[in-house]
C-alpha cells in the first residue's frame, strides 16, 4: 500500500514526523467544519461494526475452549488474548505512523480503514475454520493487527475534521457505537454459544461493509500534492516511540488503569457465571445477553448525555475521573457477595461510568496530543492502553483466578479504577 499510496518525507532529506507542537489554543482541525454533518452517523456506525464482533468472539471462543479443552481453557483463552493483544499493539502502532504518512488521491486515512476492515475479518473468521490451537492463535492474531491498523486511521478522524468545540459529541457518538455493538455482540455470542465456531466465522464481516461505508461516503481530499520521501528505517525506528510529554503519558496511564479494571470483570464473566456463580453454561449465556444489554443501555444514555456536556462545559477531566471512580464502584457489590443480582448491578453501575468514560474519554485523548502531523500514531499509542490491557489483563486476571479465585478480579477491579480517576487528575494541558 505505501509504495503506491506513497509516504511523507521532504525535499531537504528531514522527516515529516518531526512535527511541530500542536496549537493547543487553537481547533484540532479547520474552522470552517463546526458541524458533524455526515461524519458523525458514520462515527457510530463504523465504531459499532467493530464492536460487535469483537465482543462476540471473546465470549465464543471462550465457549469454543470450554468444550474442546474444559480442563485448559482459562489458561488458553489467556495465551490466545496476549497474542491477539500484542499483534494489536504493533498494528496499532505501525498502522498510524503509515497512515500519517501516507499519501494517495484516497486520502491518508480511508485507505487505511478499509484495508484494515478486510484484513481483520478474514483472520477471525479464518480462525472460525482452524482445527487446531496455534492454528486460531495466529488467525487471531491477524484479526487483531488488522483491526487495531483500522482503528488507528479511524480514531484520527477526529483530530482531522472535527473541530474541538464538537469533540465531545464526536466522542459521544463513537463511544454509543461501541456500547451498542458490544450490546449486540453480547446477544449474539448467546444465540452461537452452541455453535461458537459457525458465529466466529459469521460476526467480522459488519466491519468491511461499515469501513465501505466510510471510504465512499466521507471521502478524503486527494493529498498527492503533499511532500513526498523516502520511509528510511532510522526514522522508521525513531517514529515508534512514544512522545516525552508528561500530560500525554499520564492519559496513557489513566485509561491503562481504567480499561483494565474494566476488562478483568468482563473478559471471564463466562467463566464468573458458571464457577463462581454456580449456573449452567445456558443460563450464563442468557445472562451475559442480559447484562451485556443493560450495560450498553446505560452507557447508551451515560454517553450521549455527557458528551454533550463535556462541550458545553468545556471541561473533560471531572467528568473522567467520576466516570472511573464508577467503574470501582460497580465492582463493590459482587465483590462483597457474588450472586446473580450483584453482578446486574456491576453491569448497570459499571455501564454509566463506562459511558460517560467513553464519551469523554476520546475527546481528552485528542487535545493532549501534543504534536501537529502525527495525530494517527500518537493516538495508537494512546490506543496501546486499550488492547495493553488484554495482554496483562489475561495474565493477571488468570494468575488471580488461580491464586486468590474469581473474587479477587472485583478487588483489583475496584483498586485500578481508583488509580486511573488519579492519573486523569495530574494532566495539566486539558480542563
Amino acid at each position: 500500500m505505501v509504495d503506491r499510496v506513497g509516504v511523507a518525507g521532504s525535499d531537504t532529506g528531514q522527516s515529516l514526523l518531526a512535527t511541530p507542537p500542536r496549537d493547543r489554543g487553537a481547533d484540532v482541525a479547520p474552522p470552517g467544519r463546526p458541524r458533524l454533518g455526515r461524519l458523525g452517523p458514520l462515527l457510530l456506525v463504523s465504531h459499532l461494526a467493530w464492536a460487535l464482533p469483537s465482543a462476540a468472539a471473546g465470549t465464543l471462543f471462550q465457549a469454543l475452549f470450554a468444550a474442546e479443552h474444559p480442563q485448559s481453557k482459562v489458561a488458553l483463552y489467556a495465551t490466545m488474548s496476549a497474542v491477539g493483544a500484542a499483534a494489536g499493539a504493533i498494528g496499532m502502532i505501525v498502522g498510524g505512523m503509515l497512515s500519517d504518512l501516507t499519501r494517495s488521491r484516497y486520502g491518508r486515512r480511508n485507505p487505511w480503514i478499509l484495508a484494515g476492515a478486510v484484513a481483520s475479518a478474514a483472520g477471525l473468521a479464518a480462525a472460525g475454520f482452524a482445527p487446531v490451537f496455534w492454528q486460531q492463535v495466529v488467525c487471531f492474531a491477524v484479526y487483531q493487527a488488522g483491526l487495531n491498523a483500522m482503528l488507528s486511521a479511524l480514531h484520527a478522524l477526529l483530530p482531522d475534521r472535527v473541530t474541538r468545540a464538537a469533540l465531545g459529541r464526536a466522542s459521544a457518538l463513537g463511544g454509543a457505537g461501541y456500547l451498542i455493538g458490544s450490546a449486540v455482540g453480547g446477544i449474539v455470542a448467546s444465540a452461537f454459544i452452541g455453535a461458537p465456531a459457525i458465529g466466529i466465522r459469521i460476526v467480522p464481516w459488519t466491519m468491511v461493509a461499515a469501513a465501505a461505508l466510510v471510504f465512499v461516503l466521507a471521502r478524503e481530499r486527494s493529498n498527492t500534492d503533499q511532500p513526498r520521501g523516502r520511509l528510511a528505517l532510522r526514522t522508521l525506528l525513531r517514529s515508534v516511540l512514544p512522545p516525552r510529554d508528561p500530560d500525554f503519558l499520564w492519559a496513557f496511564a489513566g485509561r491503562f488503569c481504567v480499561i483494565l479494571a474494566l476488562f478483568l470483570v468482563v473478559f471471564y464473566q463466562l467463566y464468573l457465571f458458571t464457577d463462581l456463580i454456580r449456573v449452567s453454561t445456558e443460563r450464563a449465556g442468557e445472562l451475559i445477553a442480559l447484562g451485556t444489554g443493560l450495560l450498553g443501555l446505560g452507557a447508551l444514555a451515560a454517553t450521549l448525555t455527557a458528551g454533550l456536556l463535556s462541550d458545553r462545559l468545556g471541561r473533560r477531566k471531572p467528568l473522567v475521573v467520576a466516570a472511573s471512580a464508577l467503574v470501582g464502584v460497580a465492582a463493590v457489590p459482587a465483590l462483597i457477595s457474588p450472586t446473580v443480582p450483584s453482578m446486574v448491578a456491576f453491569y448497570v453501575i459499571a455501564g454509566v461510568g463506562y459511558g460517560t468514560y467513553l464519551s469523554v474519554d476520546q475527546a481528552l485523548m485528542v487535545e493532549v496530543l501534543p504534536n501537529a502531523g502525527s495525530e494517527a500514531k500518537e493516538l495508537g499509542f494512546l490506543s496501546l492502553a486499550n488492547t495493553a490491557p488484554l495482554v496483562l489483563g489475561s495474565v493477571v486476571a488468570a494468575t488471580l483466578v488461580a491464586t486468590l479465585g474469581y473474587r479477587a478480579l472485583f478487588a483489583v477491579t475496584a483498586a485500578l479504577a481508583v488509580i486511573g480517576g488519579l492519573c486523569i487528575l495530574k494532566i495539566r494541558r486539558v480542563r
